[in-house]
């Protein structure tokens, strides 16, 4: 099964909503009271024929403004570190390590909008879609044309995110579906710090 490469696993968003009638403005204020979020995932990937291609679990960690950790553990062992500073993503099954400095490459990508609330109104239109299945939708469409994505749909019930998708470029689309989703968890001091395990290959450092 092949693997995501690092820029769709950037794309990937972190936002969390409280209710079924949340309109713009509360969204904003629910994100700007987030400092921690953390959640088990199911990622399923379906091309633009709606076939899905793959399936992949996982757990997800984000900490306000710049820090995340995502990682997968099946089918597949391959876990992703923003520290604030570099951009740590090991693999395990290839014995490696690639470092870059985590810069600018986050931004104009949903993820930081768990970081940076403010700029939810900014950076997007919002749309309530409506409810399916039990599920309240929401549509985000960047207002950017320099984005790798065309839209991200999130979906609530009772006060907890439920799933999320993103549709990229190419008519492909990421769905998540969140399971134990904890608002504002503490968190270990060491969570966001990676080490690289003696033996592999450090590429970038």
């Amino acid at each position: 099964m092949k693997k995501m490469n690092i820029k769709k696993l950037f794309l990937i968003c972190t936002f969390v909503l409280s209710s079924f009638q949340l309109n713009a403005s509360e969204l904003t204020n629910y994100l700007s009271n987030l400092h921690t979020f953390q959640a088990g995932f199911i990622q399923s990937v379906f091309s633009n024929n709606n076939k899905e291609k793959q399936k992949s679990k996982g757990l997800i960690v984000v900490k306000s403004p710049d820090k995340f950790y995502l990682e997968y553990n099946e089918p597949y062992n391959l876990l992703y570190v923003a520290d604030g500073k570099k951009l740590w993503s090991y693999d395990e099954d290839l014995e490696q390590v690639v470092v870059k400095e985590q810069g600018n490459i986050l931004i104009n990508t949903p993820a930081m909008l768990l970081g940076n609330p403010k700029d939810l109104t900014e950076s997007y239109t919002i749309e309530k879609v409506g409810i399916t299945e039990g599920w309240l939708w929401f549509e985000l469409t960047p207002k950017k044309e320099n984005t790798n994505f065309e839209s991200v749909s999130l979906a609530f019930k009772n006060n907890e995110l439920k799933a999320m998708e993103m549709r990229d470029n190419f008519g492909q689309t990421t769905r998540l579906e969140f399971d134990s989703v904890v608002k504002n968890p503490t968190l270990s001091r060491n969570r966001f710090k990676f080490i690289p395990p003696k033996g592999v290959d450090v590429i970038g450092q």
